[in-house]
């Protein structure tokens, strides 16, 4: 014990002459540095400097970090590019040796920090976190930027472009947006700093992509962190939710403050989306679309607002995304500002009615009930007519034994679809665009399977095609690929729908606020899946008695019905993913029950539909006329 106490504290004597001996001889080759640009020494100054960082200060960053933190390290890191930067630039030497002797300070500073071993926090670098002027939420929102820009750095150095470039997004959005941190530095300082803020954080994000940036990137950050700091002290919080002081954070844990004041997103949107057009104005409209898009996915979506809207009504939810799409095909067209306003004016007269809608958040117990009913009818009553006309399908043609496939393709869905949600509830919080991007290719997939389905019903309408298909494959067995597609199709059909249910129930659930009113949300979800039950088994055993040449119109066609909104839809939800921007077609109406939308891009796949089908229809007539 005695041995290893005295190494112990060996190494520490170590440690401790070692920091010192790291420290004077980084302040040695930086006076080196000094004398060589003196006598203009240009390149022999820059290698100076240079190695200075390479040889000896790499040896104290990480003791930096852990002693005061990742940011603190990265600004003196930063600090060695600037002044090769400055030497380069042939600065004043009055200029290069105030940098350097503020280099020099710096490391004075953290010397006994590290020889005695202090274990610090980030406050070692920002006093944020003991201002008394600074509001609690502020400080933990400043404490979520700083440490997300830390780990973006970390990132960077370690080849990561792509992950250090999403960790500077999530700072900007989960820290900056989402914390309303720009909301109230733009009310209560100016739009100017608010912007001038959110514009370093796009320089960042820039700078994150491109390589041998690291020490451009260490000092921005440092430069955005003080930016941000100087605006806190004795920032107002938009919302009583946000805690004030540690009093204040525990009383408002008593009550029900953490609700989302609807009205306060509703402004952003409305904020955003004049800013959008300002922008527009000023001629650069592809940063106009953006800005709509993200208003779109940071606040109406992030906010769940999108959600909480679509647990009570999906048809009001999909009339307040089509403005944020109509937005941004107008200009993408160039059009008239007033045309912008006026959508501008409805998508602020609806958001109105919404947050009416939503406000006091608490449902009534009933009300609750009949939410929760609503959605599993309305979501559930899509897919149930599709799976149910394939069962009918089956059973009709003597196949009972190929149900357990359909079954088990469903079943598989409802797994997938539960899944799916909880990824993008739990890990996709802040990129809705990648849920809209799924839905829309998973319906493209839809409408392949369902067009393909529906002309082969369609194809045996007649009695002697049918009778000629009955002595040929069917009278055996299903073949595998038609099975494999009634499974696909059946799959498609409960998980594209499925996943959204599910975040609907999940937005409904936050406005539960006793056993009592999960109770009823439970109830209502009981009721609605036996009343789906009922419709399936009405179906299944109805349908089956209809004539064969009545059936497979109805199916067939039902079928194709599908593909025709699928086709529209799921465009539309990649135009709302930001694949792309749409192309207004002007004197076309919105109808929405149908998936058609007045945009190019959702128009052509269904015009594709039609000629596809125009097509079908006179090869069926041309071989059942060869046939006979």
């Amino acid at each position: 014990m005695l041995y290893c106490a005295a190494a112990f504290f060996c190494v520490v004597a170590n440690a401790e002459n070692n920091f010192q001996q790291w420290v004077a001889d980084i302040e040695n080759r930086l006076d080196k540095t000094a004398s060589l640009y003196e006598q203009r020494q240009i390149d022999d100054a820059r290698t100076e400097v240079q190695m200075a960082y390479f040889e000896v200060f790499e040896n104290l960053e990480g003791p930096i970090r852990i002693n005061f933190s990742a940011q603190k390290s990265y600004q003196m890191e930063a600090t060695f590019g600037e002044i090769r930067k400055m030497i380069g630039e042939e600065k004043p030497l009055a200029e290069v040796k105030a940098k350097i002797d503020g280099l020099k300070a710096e490391l004075q500073e953290v010397l006994p920090s590290l020889a005695d071993g202090h274990q610090l926090n980030a406050s070692g670098q920002h006093d944020v976190y003991e201002h008394p002027e600074i509001a609690l939420h502020w400080q933990k929102s400043f404490k979520q930027i700083d440490d997300l820009l830390a780990q973006s750095i970390s990132a960077y150095e370690k080849g990561d472009f792509a992950g250090a470039k999403k960790l500077v997004q999530q700072a900007q959005y989960d820290g900056y947006k989402n914390s309303e941190m720009e909301m109230s530095i733009r009310q209560n300082r100016s739009a100017a700093i608010s912007s001038g803020i959110n514009q370093q954080f796009y320089d960042l994000i820039k700078l994150s992509e491109q390589p041998d940036q690291l020490n451009n990137l260490g000092y921005q950050t440092t430069v955005l962190l003080q930016d941000i700091e100087e605006q806190l002290p004795n920032l107002p919080t938009t919302r009583e939710s946000q805690a004030v002081s540690e009093q204040s954070a525990v009383e408002n844990s008593t009550d029900n403050a953490t609700e989302q004041d609807w009205a306060s997103v509703s402004a952003e949107v409305n904020q955003r989306i004049q800013q959008a057009i300002a922008i527009f104005e000023k001629g650069d409209n592809k940063k106009a679309m953006l800005a709509v898009q993200d208003a779109y996915f940071d606040v109406f979506e992030n906010s769940g607002m999108e959600n909480k809207v679509g647990s009570r009504d999906s048809n009001f939810k999909t009339q307040l995304e089509g403005y944020f799409t109509r937005l941004v095909s107008l200009m993408k067209a160039g059009a008239e500002t007033e045309k912008l306003q006026q959508q501008a004016s409805g998508l602020s007269q609806d958001l109105a009615k919404a947050v009416e809608m939503l406000q006091g958040g608490k449902q009534s117990d009933w009300a609750m009930f009949l939410y929760s009913l609503l959605i599993i009818l309305r979501e559930g009553l899509e897919a149930l007519l599709i799976v149910a006309a394939i069962v009918a399908y089956l059973v009709k043609n003597n196949h009972q034994d190929k149900l357990p496939v359909i079954r088990q393709s469903v079943y598989v869905a409802l797994v997938a679809s539960v899944i799916t949600a909880a990824i993008f509830q739990l890990v996709f919080s802040n990129s809705g665009a990648s849920r809209e991007l799924l839905e829309g290719f998973t319906m493209m997939i839809a409408v392949v399977m369902l067009f393909m389905m529906s002309y082969w019903l369609l194809s045996k309408v007649e009695a002697q095609n049918w009778k000629r298909y009955l002595e040929g494959k069917l009278s055996a067995a299903l073949t595998t690929g038609s099975l494999i597609g009634l499974w696909l199709t059946s799959f498609l059909a409960v998980y594209r729908e499925g996943a959204e249910t599910v975040l609907f129930y999940y937005a409904l659930a936050g406005d539960a606020s006793s056993a009592v009113s999960y109770f009823y949300l439970f109830a209502g979800f009981i009721v609605g899946a036996l009343i789906l039950a009922v419709c399936y088994f009405v179906m299944r055993y109805t349908v089956v008695k209809l004539p064969l040449k009545p059936f497979f119109m109805f199916t067939g066609s039902f079928m194709y019905l599908m593909a025709f909104v699928f086709a529209g839809k799921s465009v539309l939800e990649l135009i709302e993913g930001k694949l792309f921007e749409p192309t207004i077609v002007s004197n076309v109406p919105e109808i929405s029950w149908l998936g058609i939308y007045p945009y190019a891009e959702t128009l052509i796949p269904q015009a594709i539909l039609l000629v596809a089908a125009v097509f079908a229809l006179f090869y069926m007539k041309y071989q059942s006329k060869k046939s006979a």
